[in-house]
């Protein structure tokens, strides 16, 4: 009978975390709704050297979207920050997509729960990864 009890346990333990691990539904970006990408956004890049904090502040909200987006921990940069100021942001395939010369970030827009996230991925000063930020 323990076993049982303890099975269940574990079961809705198991249940709780998926629940509160749910994603968020892709909305697409248009430029109807540019308004959602203006402002701060924080969280993190994970490359094949680890997992690093990343910001990114959108300062219009018409085309084309100018701001920039700092990586911290950067090894190959003095200070470990590199910032990457953008002044063309554009609409691919209903995503952000920020590109200058070999560098380049696709972002999709989740909502859900009065809380945004932008996640897509990165290809940035010789380095290839994901990207996960949330609204601040």
């Amino acid at each position: 009978m323990k076993k049982i009890v303890w099975g269940v346990f574990i079961q809705l333990l198991i249940a709780i975390a998926l629940a509160s691990c749910a994603s968020m539904p892709r909305e697409p970006i248009s430029e109807g709704n540019l308004s959602y990408l203006t402002g701060k956004w924080e969280g993190r890049r994970y490359v094949r050297q680890g997992t690093f904090r990343t910001e990114m502040e959108i300062y219009n909200d018409t085309l084309p979207l100018k701001g920039k987006l700092i990586f911290h921990e950067v090894k190959r940069k003095t200070g470990g920050t590199y910032t990457w100021e953008f002044m063309q942001g554009m609409i691919k395939d209903s995503n952000l997509y920020i590109k200058r010369g070999q560098n380049n970030v696709e972002l999709s827009l989740h909502k859900g729960d009065g809380k945004m996230k932008l996640e897509g991925d990165l290809f940035v000063e010789g380095y290839e990864g994901t990207i996960t930020l949330y609204k601040k």
